[in-house]
């Protein structure tokens, strides 16, 4: 399933080059949406892609990536992170890739999150990330911190996982239905290849031609053959999941949700 980037309540690209630094890291960071599933269907695993692009030029008023750390949820645990890819090749935390904690955060920019050790061109420089999470989680800004030539640029942020684990419900709908299909039988008759016989040998007759019958006639005749045919017809259906409808009850302090779904037997 997909999230509307309308819907997202948060950014799916920030540009730090707009960012005054000395030196400037220009770099954007774009949730790519195509790749992403941030709304899986039950069995699948959550999946969060960017894209990381150096836009500035080759000068000293520029600085190239050094690290970055995306601040996930720091209720995450470890292994529920698997499938982290950079530029398409599989990584493992405590590699070039490290799930930095508020206890243990990064040492250059005092972030915690996923820090991704990978140096990134500052004119042009491409790189692209992906991880999978086993549990679900709501969609919300997660802060970028990148680390270059020796400065920190912070403040922005970014569509990633937030904390508060979401917690799902599977339900089944049956729809009875009745089908019926129009079926059409077009018989037809094909003509096979004709052969002939000569009964006996011919008869040559002097003289002028004397034929009998009709000049340039023809011979008709019928043939009927009885049929049967078979027609086999598979039935069957599709489902097609609509928008979803919601209705709000009122926000309360107080736990409506334990117990909701029991029957009260007074």
């Amino acid at each position: 399933m997909s999230i509307k980037t309308a819907q997202m309540p948060c950014s799916t690209d920030i540009d730090y080059s707009q960012v005054t630094e000395d030196p400037i890291l220009p770099f954007i960071f774009q949730l790519n949406l195509a790749d992403s599933i941030l709304d899986p269907d039950p069995g699948e695993n959550q999946r969060f892609c960017y894209n990381v692009m150096g836009v500035g030029e080759d000068t000293d008023e520029f600085a190239d990536l050094s690290h970055f750390v995306l601040g996930i949820c720091d209720e995450i645990p470890e292994d529920q992170i698997v499938n982290i890819t950079v530029n398409g090749e599989p990584q493992v935390i405590n590699g070039d890739v490290e799930l930095r904690t508020p206890q243990n955060p990064d040492p250059q920019t005092g972030c915690a999150g996923l820090k991704f050790d990978f140096e990134v061109n500052k004119a042009g420089g491409q790189l692209t990330f992906c991880f999978e999470l086993t549990q679900i989680y709501p969609i919300g800004p997660n802060p970028v911190c990148l680390f270059g030539g020796g400065e920190t640029a912070e403040g922005l942020s970014i569509c990633g996982p937030e904390c508060q684990q979401v917690e799902t419900c599977e339900g089944v709908g049956y729809q009875p239905l009745s089908v019926c299909v129009p079926v059409t039988v077009s018989p037809f008759a094909i003509e096979g290849t004709s052969t002939t016989f000569c009964c006996g040998d011919p008869v040559v007759t002097p003289g002028p031609a004397v034929c009998e019958g009709v000049e340039d006639g023809i011979c008709e005749f019928t043939m009927t053959q009885d049929l049967c045919v078979r027609v086999p017809v598979t039935f069957g259906a599709t489902s097609l999941v609509g928008s979803t409808f919601v209705q709000c009850g009122d926000a309360t302090d107080e736990d409506v949700c334990t117990g909701c779904g029991d029957v009260n037997s007074q």
